[in-house]
């Protein structure tokens, strides 16, 4: 910009009038000043946009090279990374098959073992389920507190368990055995599914592979830069372990249920006969806690009979105590009530007065202190009386167990003898 131009052409106005508007003289002559800055600015200006372009042109030749170095980096990585993708897929495409001729074995194998439970299930009868059952229904007359889970009840399950693998273990056994093979099969579904989908990303990668930026078959593939993926890499490898993790449980707990049914084959008479044993102690046991127990709540049953006699005793005390202070605030009143008729200035307020007031003060604070007492003594009373009561019908209580565990189980139960199968 000529600042100097522009302030020089305004100077060449004039007004021709006091009220008349400018008249415009003939525009002046530019003087050399102006014309040599004029010169150096455009010059100025044609040289930096010069140089401009060149930077320009310098940074554009630039762009392209990195943005070459750029593409082939990434191109390079990419290949790499789909190299490592295909050699891991491989690797546990192996693993995956490995597996499946592993489970496929073991499918065999537990099948002969189904065979060997169906070919015992005519052997196994049921012995001592009657007197099992009975005892528990026996044990379901337990009356307040004593109808509870213990150890008892515990051991008749565990031994009710027992008897009914003499009766149908072999049933059980085989619905393990069934429910076993339906999970190895399970296991061998998921690897199926697994591995035909490794095999076709298998292929897709192989092919990516293959393919380079210059042949003419290259279809033009859709942008996809946006789309995300659903499963990640963490996701991809966590499903694939866990289907082989489970294939793995799945032939451990296979193997460990065929050793299982070895050994159950030849235990059950040793089994039923230790549980058998293990129960008739637990009512041993049993009996006598509840023996001693019975015994505890009848001495204490005692003491609390002698408690109650003694509060009681200590509660017409308390209320003599009251009626003598009663008879005491009466008297203090009474002295109070004469003094106030005492004439003019003989109303003083002495020390007698003084003695009198706290005298009420200190009866009214004893009877108040003895009231409390006295209910203390017949909320006691109360909850002793309640003492008794849960005292004399926990005594009944146990009672009746002893009947039940001791006259009425344990006769049954002398009638169990077992054999050998």
């Amino acid at each position: 910009m000529l600042p100097n131009l522009k302030s020089r052409r305004i100077t060449g106005l004039q007004l021709a009038g006091k009220h008349l508007g400018p008249v415009a003289k003939c525009p002046p002559r530019y003087s050399e000043e102006d014309w040599d800055y004029n010169n150096k600015i455009k010059f100025r200006i044609t040289c930096d946009q010069e140089k401009l372009a060149e930077r320009i042109v310098e940074e554009s030749r630039r762009v392209v090279d990195e943005t070459k170095d750029t593409t082939k980096n990434w191109q390079r990585e990419v290949e790499h990374h789909m190299r490592e993708r295909t050699s891991e897929i491989r690797f546990l495409v192996d693993e995956l098959n490995r597996q499946k001729k592993t489970a496929a074995l073991e499918d065999e194998a537990l099948n002969t073992y189904r065979n060997r439970v169906l070919n015992c299930i005519e052997f196994l009868k049921d012995k001592s389920l009657a007197i099992c059952k009975q005892c528990l229904i026996l044990r379901e007359g337990r009356i307040g507190v004593d109808l509870c889970d213990d150890e008892v009840d515990r051991s008749l399950r565990r031994e009710l368990k027992v008897i009914k693998g003499c009766q149908g273990l072999a049933d059980a056994a085989l619905k393990e055995a069934e429910e076993q093979i339906r999970k190895l099969r399970a296991a061998i579904y998921l690897l199926d599914q697994d591995l035909a989908a490794k095999d076709k990303s298998l292929a897709i990668d192989e092919k990516n592979l293959k393919l380079k930026e210059f042949q003419h078959d290259l279809a033009k593939g859709q942008d996809l830069s946006k789309q995300h993926c659903q499963f990640s890499l963490t996701e991809w490898q966590a499903q694939t372990y866990e289907n082989l993790e489970a294939n793995a449980k799945a032939l451990v707990s296979a193997g460990q249920l065929r050793a299982y049914i070895d050994l159950l084959l030849k235990q059950v008479c040793e089994d039923m006969q230790n549980q058998t044993d293990r129960t008739n102690e637990a009512f041993e046991r049993r009996i006598s806690e509840t023996k001693h127990v019975k015994q505890c709540l009848e001495n204490k049953h005692k003491d609390t009979m002698d408690h109650i006699h003694q509060v009681q005793r200590n509660m017409t005390e308390l209320e003599k105590e009251m009626m003598d202070k009663q008879r005491a605030i009466t008297l203090c009143q009474t002295r109070l009530s004469n003094r106030a008729h005492r004439p003019g200035l003989e109303l003083t307020c002495d020390m007698v007065q003084d003695a009198l007031y706290n005298e009420l003060q200190a009866l009214k604070a004893s009877v108040c202190k003895l009231n409390q007492k006295l209910n203390e003594n017949k909320a006691s009373m109360r909850y002793l009386m309640h003492v008794q009561v849960m005292q004399e019908e926990e005594i009944n209580i146990k009672a009746n167990t002893c009947k039940i565990d001791e006259v009425d189980c344990m006769t049954l139960r002398q009638a169990l003898k077992y054999q050998t199968f």
